[in-house]
Formats: C-alpha cells, sequence, structure tokens
C-alpha cells in the first residue's frame, strides 16, 4: 500500500525501556513498555488492536499426593502443558465490543432487573436461537443437545451460561440495534463469560460435563463473535482480525478438553461432534485435494515444483495459505453438494476455530494475498444468511475487502464478488 494507508500501518520506532513483567502479550512481542492499563493499555488503544493479557499462573498449593481425587482442583502449574497454553490463549475481555468499565466485570448485583433481563435472554434462546437447529432425521440428536442438555448444563456452569446470554443479547440486537440494556448485557456477559471460561479451564477436573461447557462455551463464542460483526463500524475498513482471534483462543480450550471428554461414554459434545458431517472430516479437511479450486490465488509453480511467488518460499507462511485454502474448499464442496443450512452455518462457525494463526497475522498485516483468501471465506459464508447470526455480515465484508485489496489483486477478487451477488455471474 502507499500513501496515507501506508503510513497508518507503519510501526513506530521501538523504545528503550525496562522490562514489564505484567504486560500484555502485544507489548511484550514487540519489546516496548505496557503501562498495563486495564482492559486495554495505552499501546494497544492506540493501535486500535486486541490487547490480551497473560493469565497470571497460580502458585502450587495443597498436597504433592501423587494421585488425587476426582473433584480435586489442579492448580493451573499441574495440568497438562496444553491445557496451560490453552489458559493463555482465552482472550482476556473483552475482544469483540467496546471495552467495558472494570466495574462491570465484577458480578452483577441481584436486582429484579437483571432477574427480568435475564429471563428474557433465556426465553430468547429457547424460542429463537436454539429453534432453527432441525436437521434431518439421522441426526435428530442435535435438537436435544441444543434445546435440552445444552442449557440443563449452562445451570450448573457459568462459562456456558453467561456465553448463552451473550448471545442471545446478540440475536435481540438486531431488532433494536440503539438498546442501552442490550448493548451493555452483550459486552458485560461476554466478559463475564471469557472471563469463567479462563477459570472453568484452570480448574478442570477432567469430568464429562466440565468439558462439555467448555467445548459448547467455545463454539457459541465463535458464533456470538461472528453475529457481532453485524454491528461494527466498516468506514475505514478493518478485516475482523479479533473475530479470528477469539476462534483461535476458544480452539485451544475446545480441543483440549474434548481429548477428556472422549474418555465419557456420557459426553454430549462427543455425541454433538459425531452427528455431524463437518466434524467427522475433520482428520483430511487441510488435505490437498481441497484447495484444488482456489490453487491460482497461490499463483504458478516453477519446473522444480517450487512457488513462484517469494512470499510463499517461507514454509509457515506457504502452509499457512494452503490450510486456509484447503478448509475454503470443503466449504465449497459442502455448497456444491447442497448442504442443509445448519452444516453450512457450522463450517462459518468452525472458520476462526481452525484458521491456521499464521494467516491471521497475515490479514492484519493486510498482505494482499491474505486479503483476497479472507474474501474468499466471506463469499461463501453469505450461503448462510438466512440465519440470524449470519446474516448480511458476510456480504458487507467483502464489499470492505474490495475496497482495501490493492488495483494489481483485484482480479482476484472476482469470483468474491460473483459469488456474494455484488456482481453479475
Amino acid at each position: 500500500m502507499t500513501g496515507a494507508g501506508a503510513s497508518q500501518n507503519r510501526r513506530p520506532p521501538r523504545l528503550n525501556h525496562k522490562k514489564s513483567r505484567a504486560g500484555c502479550r502485544r507489548c511484550k512481542a514487540r519489546r516496548v513498555k505496557c503501562d498495563e492499563a486495564k482492559p486495554a493499555c495505552g499501546g494497544c488503544n492506540r493501535h486500535n488492536v486486541p490487547c490480551v493479557y497473560v493469565v497470571n499462573e497460580s502458585p502450587r498449593t495443597g498436597s504433592n499426593e501423587a494421585s488425587l481425587s476426582p473433584h480435586t482442583t489442579l492448580p493451573i502449574d499441574q495440568l497438562q502443558p496444553n491445557f496451560k497454553v490453552a489458559v493463555n490463549q482465552v482472550p482476556t475481555p473483552p475482544t469483540i465490543n467496546d471495552p467495558v468499565a472494570t466495574d462491570d466485570l465484577l458480578d452483577l448485583p441481584e436486582t429484579r432487573q437483571r432477574r427480568l433481563l435475564e429471563l428474557g435472554l433465556w426465553h430468547n434462546y429457547v424460542t429463537v436461537i436454539s429453534v432453527p437447529f432441525q436437521p434431518s432425521s439421522s441426526t435428530a440428536i442435535l435438537p436435544q443437545i441444543w434445546n435440552n442438555h445444552m442449557p440443563q448444563i449452562a445451570m450448573r456452569h457459568d462459562n456456558l451460561l453467561y456465553i448463552i446470554y451473550a448471545l442471545s443479547a446478540t440475536s435481540l440486537l438486531r431488532n433494536a440495534p440503539e438498546d442501552a440494556e442490550l448493548l451493555t448485557a452483550q459486552r458485560v456477559y461476554l466478559s463475564l463469560a471469557l472471563r469463567d471460561q479462563q477459570k472453568a479451564l484452570a480448574q478442570f477436573h477432567t469430568q464429562a460435563e466440565e468439558a462439555d461447557a467448555l467445548c459448547f462455551a467455545s463454539i457459541l463464542m465463535t458464533m456470538n463473535a461472528f453475529g457481532s460483526l453485524q454491528e461494527r463500524v466498516r468506514h475505514p475498513y478493518h478485516p475482523p482480525t479479533d473475530m479470528l482471534r477469539l476462534g483461535i483462543g476458544a480452539c485451544a480450550v475446545y480441543e483440549e478438553a474434548l481429548k477428556s471428554a472422549r474418555k465419557f461414554p456420557s459426553s454430549k459434545i462427543v455425541t454433538f461432534i459425531e452427528n455431524q458431517p463437518f466434524f467427522c472430516s475433520i482428520p483430511r479437511m487441510f488435505d490437498e485435494e481441497h484447495r484444488g479450486p482456489f490453487v491460482g490465488i497461490l499463483g504458478p509453480k516453477n519446473a522444480q515444483g517450487v512457488y513462484e511467488d517469494s512470499e510463499l518460499w517461507n514454509t509457515d507462511v506457504r502452509q499457512a495459505y494452503e490450510y486456509t485454502l484447503s478448509y475454503i474448499g470443503t466449504m465449497y464442496t459442502a455448497v456444491l453438494n447442497e448442504e442443509n443450512l445448519h452444516q453450512i452455518c457450522t463450517r462459518i462457525a468452525a472458520f476462526a476455530l481452525y484458521v491456521p494463526k499464521k494467516f491471521v497475522d497475515m490479514v492484519e498485516e493486510l498482505r494482499p494475498r491474505a486479503l483476497v483468501v479472507l474474501a474468499h471465506f466471506f463469499a461463501l459464508a453469505t450461503k448462510g444468511s438466512a440465519h440470524w447470526w449470519v446474516g448480511q455480515t458476510p456480504m458487507r465484508e467483502v464489499q470492505g475487502l474490495r475496497r482495501i485489496v490493492p488495483l494489481e489483486w483485484q482480479r482476484h477478487m472476482r469470483w468474491p464478488l460473483v459469488m456474494s451477488g455484488l456482481e453479475p455471474v
């Protein structure tokens, strides 16, 4: 990019500073001093980027006995290494919506107004949000999970309860976008859900219902993140990397909890994924054959089978593009095979869970190829517009990406524009 666009994305000079032990991840990565302000530090506010703090590890407490009771709470430093990574990848609230005041993150006071608000949010979930999930008779168990099992689990696990409230508020805001009470509820309950997701993972007992709550909360967080895109300002346009980064953190939690859930025959999340074609296809999701229709974005290879574009000579970069395009290829196949709306929307929500972190980094850097690939995802996501949390968001994102993709890459935008209905065939 040139001119004003380039100046806006140019990094400021690094400054000498005394190391900050409790600073946010971005400041640590950039090796600049963090003022440690909450919920977002001054540097992240200035650059208008997500501010994520590393969760402090709890000190060792209690007995050092070799065997632990199934109900013993494990300190975070005694968790499996992957669980400790997953805890630190749960985004620090808030990441998707405007910041909420620190006081709002405290437990909400018990008032009649709050009880009525939560009753309304619960009623909307049961009567509106969960109703469309009515797949074919071969997967009749899924409506039971959405309408019955998930609410029951939520009554005992606040991380799932709060994200249900946040998702319901996001749903209601479609018809009342200026409702101050709903806007506050959306932000506060998302923040509480993220906070309690961290707590639940740090105190994980490896029981079936706890794993179910962690996994279902992760799935609903990605749906809520996508649904919240309907409200965002797109002038000037910036790609929705907050949504994608939340998915990366949610995936870390989901995958680790799922490993434990598989040990229990009673697990609802295992039943949930075994009855959906998308989850059954995950082992081969990134195979080369799936990206066939979109290899033109990667450009030609030379006689030795190496891509001619030097950007793709870096292994991490090349694999990030290839894996993302393979995922998009599975979405394209699903559309061609006329999968039902529920399954298409499952693939849309799961994109943020499985997209490589390196790809999200490249989108944030506004690399033209990454922007074009993202446009292809949103173009296919328009096929789920009948679901409220998808709506017109994909089409608007394609329009926004079109505005910032450089001229020399615009030819690759033709397919997304046609698929989105923004240009004639």
